[in-house]
């Protein structure tokens, strides 16, 4: 049983120069046939599959840039009792948006085609830090936008920020906070800048034209927590704050090991012991679903134990932890943890501490 969908949306009307996903400018031709391929997979996997989706999640790309016509057509499988949210399983569904894409026409038909979140890519409001980003769209218009979901009505809306970039002071970065609290979102997400290779930005870090400053880092993640647990949002993840009962069930399946499907170019899917990803190829993707062949590549299995330990990967920057008896053989590394103040146990579940969320990624390392 699916019961976890995402889509991608690979358009992007400009590539950000931090950006290293999948992700390309298209015409509107492209993008037409595009959505008429994704209708196809999913008819697909719809017969292969028990696909009764609790969430399912746009991301891309851009997926608010198409037009509300080709939304509409690529969301038309989804049953309409799940549209009305009545008698169906589907409680969330997620449409990442670029403020500067929405218009009243598309927020009518994002609602009507079922849609009742939305994660807004805000990432900054500072005006210099946006334009380093390459976005699109002023500090302003983001409130406003998210005034303008809100009048059709998107109760539940997220905003999307970075921090530590380039030239970025602690206090600009609290202003930024500050901000996005005053937009009265249910959910915040505040991640650190990765420099991801084949990106501009990756160059510049290379080429020490930037360098990176982990006190800084540090600093800014503490005053994160800090200002966001004083406006009410809880920390159920360590980069993701949200008002209690607002959290992501979408990103929670993924951080709990639950299988997914993935549809459209470059996405990835996990069920059972198989994992893949689409070809990261919009036109081959196009051109393998015309002709009736998989789109399938990089086919791996992936045995119980690893999962089990993707689980505890994840499952440890998690407010909620994971249960002690899922960690068996590697008992000696959660010691190890506890050792070095890096996790602690309570009421069965280990988690870890506010010195070992600093560290996350070399903790998750140790159960690779």
């Amino acid at each position: 049983m699916i019961r976890h969908l995402y889509v991608h949306t690979p358009f992007c009307a400009k590539v950000c120069p931090y950006c290293a996903f999948y992700v390309h400018g298209g015409s509107v031709a492209a993008q037409r046939e595009f959505a008429a391929a994704l209708r196809q997979e999913w008819r697909r996997a719809r017969d292969e599959f028990p696909l009764t989706p609790q969430t399912i999640y746009f991301g891309g790309g851009t997926p608010s840039m198409l037009s509300a016509e080709l939304f509409e057509e690529m969301t038309e499988l989804i049953p309409r009792q799940a549209r009305d949210d009545g008698g169906s399983n589907l409680s969330e569904f997620t449409l990442e948006v670029n403020p500067a894409t929405v218009t009243a026409k598309k927020a009518r038909t994002w609602r009507a085609a079922g849609v009742n979140r939305i994660s807004l890519g805000a990432q900054s409001f500072d005006a210099g830090m946006l334009k380093l980003l390459g976005r699109q769209h002023e500090p302003g218009d983001i409130a406003e936008t998210c005034a303008l979901l809100r009048e059709h009505g998107f109760n539940n809306i997220n905003i999307d920020l970075i921090f530590a970039l380039p030239g970025q002071s602690e206090a600009k970065w609290e202003e930024t906070l500050q901000a996005a609290l005053a937009c009265a979102p249910k959910h915040i997400s505040a991640y650190a800048l990765t420099y991801e290779e084949d990106t501009p930005f990756f160059e510049k870090l290379k080429k020490n034209e930037w360098q990176q400053n982990e006190a800084r880092e540090i600093a800014m993640f503490e005053c994160t927590r800090e200002i966001l647990a004083a406006a009410g949002l809880i920390d159920y993840e360590i980069s993701n704050f949200a008002l209690p009962g607002f959290e992501s069930r979408h990103n929670l399946a993924y951080w709990r090991g639950d299988d997914y499907l993935g549809l459209g170019p470059s996405a990835c899917s996990t069920i059972g012991e198989r994992r893949w990803r689409n070809v990261p190829n919009t036109r081959a993707y196009a051109d393998r679903i015309a002709r009736g062949e998989s789109v399938r590549e990089e086919m791996e299995s992936i045995d119980s134990t690893t999962r089990a330990k993707e689980r505890i990967m994840f499952g440890l920057r998690m407010r909620e932890g994971v249960a002690r008896d899922a960690f068996g053989a590697d008992e000696s590394r959660l010691k190890e943890l506890a050792e070095q103040g890096l996790a602690i146990e309570e009421a069965g579940r280990v988690r870890l501490t506010p010195l070992g969320q600093l560290v996350a990624d070399s903790v998750a390392g140790m159960f690779v």
